[in-house]
């Protein structure tokens, strides 16, 4: 199967370097590179050219439009999201290809971490985040899918209506409810990401933002009034 590597960016010049670097370095190199680049007014596209990447570049309306954007653009068997400020590990593409190989097997998820920011935050993702994940899906069957670290097979995930293009937050856990729907969806804990820590310098706002967030996500299935701030 061929797989497309799909980053959704918006003005990630610092970051993106190291996280295509990262790509460059998987044992499995992936058959297609795609930036979808939200409009940015600093060098981010021009940096996704020069690391070897194809950009595409879209109007800044959310995470869910862009990552939709990336889906519909995309030219391989399987599409790989992950985000501008990740480092994926050098088996990534590896796993991900073994485990959407399987029968039925539609899409495969799994955790991330983060390495710096505020020491809460990094407990919080580090630790608490772990653990909840893990029990949200082995107890309640909800799929705490993290944006950076999701993939799927592409013709199903378009099957089930893609991504949500209003939303701007929770695009990733819905994706992932979606294709349960059609297959089966597996989560792979020891399949782990690396992730900037600089949503924890938002502090306790980040906290009341994201309760109201998945409250109205739960409870409407909408995720389209909040979503997270641009934070660089």
């Amino acid at each position: 199967m061929t797989i497309s590597v799909i980053i959704p960016a918006y003005n990630e010049e610092k970051y993106l370097p190291r996280t295509l670097d990262s790509i460059h370095r998987l044992d499995r190199i992936p058959d297609d590179i795609l930036v979808v680049d939200g409009g940015s007014t600093d060098k981010t596209a021009a940096v996704a050219k020069a690391h070897g990447a194809r950009v595409i570049t879209i109007p800044h309306r959310g995470i869910g439009f862009a990552r939709q954007q990336g889906l519909e653009a995309a030219k391989s068997d399987i599409v790989a999201f992950t985000d501008a400020d990740t480092l994926v590990p050098t088996n990534w593409l590896t796993i991900i290809e073994a485990t959407l190989s399987k029968p039925n097997v539609v899409g495969v998820f799994g955790n991330f971490i983060v390495p710096d920011g505020k020491l809460p935050y990094r407990i919080y993702v580090n630790t608490i985040q772990q653990i909840g994940n893990w029990l949200w899906w082995h107890v309640v069957r909800i799929p705490w899918a993290p944006g950076q670290n999701t993939a799927f097979i592409r013709t199903a995930g378009l099957k089930v209506g893609g991504y949500p293009i209003d939303f701007k937050i929770a695009e990733d856990i819905e994706m992932a409810r979606r294709l349960m729907k059609i297959g089966k969806l597996v989560y792979r804990p020891d399949l782990i990401v690396t992730s900037s820590g600089r949503r924890g310098n938002e502090g306790i706002g980040l906290l009341t933002r994201a309760l109201k967030v998945f409250i109205y996500y739960f409870l409407f299935r909408r995720a389209d009034i909040i979503g997270f701030p641009d934070i660089r």
